[in-house]
């Protein structure tokens, strides 16, 4: 069966985030459709293993089962030539990367902004972005860059410190006239202020790079920096 420019598009947004869940979808991909259509291509996708259920994201604090998360099949990593094992259950991290770049396509379609250039898990050596974001701010007339790490507060201090050394590391060498901020996205108030306790215990010059902001401010805290 021949896959639609739409399939593809699923496919490369799926391979891209390594896993979406079917919100994320609807948002990137079907935002002009019913939810019905959703599903229905999700459904046949899957059907014919080019894409995989990994299970269900779980729901709000008490757990509970949300919605479908969803990485690459078999013929699906066939199609890109990726080699990478599949996952067995969904991955948090993954997960929020997704949900930040929700956010700024949510933002992007009110007028907010507009995404120049984005990527996932960018190598900027010696550390990996999670996520990369250039992007114009049409009412202010400006544009502007942004690094985002997001943070589940699984990291320690010193793997926070050692990420932000390698930052300044590449800001140091870099040629641009401005180097884009490095914004770690927190889930909650608590993750944020303990990222903000780690940061100042970094050289001044680094935590002037640096902002720490939760997901629900993010883009009101971007058109501000």
């Amino acid at each position: 069966m021949e896959l639609s420019e739409r399939d593809i598009n699923v496919l490369r947004l799926v391979g891209q985030f390594s896993q979406l869940s079917t919100p994320h979808l609807r948002n990137l991909v079907f935002f002009d459709r019913s939810h019905s259509v959703a599903d229905v291509v999700l459904n046949r996708l899957t059907q014919l293993k080019y894409l995989a259920r990994v299970g269900r994201r779980a729901s709000g604090d008490q757990g509970g089962a949300g919605a479908w998360v969803y990485q690459l099949g078999r013929f699906g990593r066939a199609l890109f030539e990726i080699q990478a094992r599949p996952a067995t259950h969904p991955s948090t991290h993954a997960l929020m990367i997704a949900d930040t770049f929700v956010a700024l396509r949510v933002a992007e379609g009110a007028g907010v902004l507009r995404i120049r250039r984005w990527d996932v898990e960018l190598p900027v050596p010696p550390v990996r972005a999670d996520l990369f974001v250039a992007v114009d701010f049409p009412v202010q007339q400006r544009e502007s860059k942004y690094f985002l790490e997001i943070d589940l507060g699984s990291e320690s201090r010193a793997v926070i410190l050692e990420k932000l050394a390698g930052y300044w590391q590449v800001a140091s060498q870099s040629t641009e006239e401005y180097f884009p901020w490095v914004v770690f996205v927190a889930r909650n108030q608590a993750l944020a202020n303990q990222l903000k306790g780690y940061i100042r215990h970094a050289p001044a010059e680094q935590q002037e790079m640096t902002r720490v902001f939760m997901l629900g401010e993010l883009i009101q805290q971007l058109t501000r920096l």
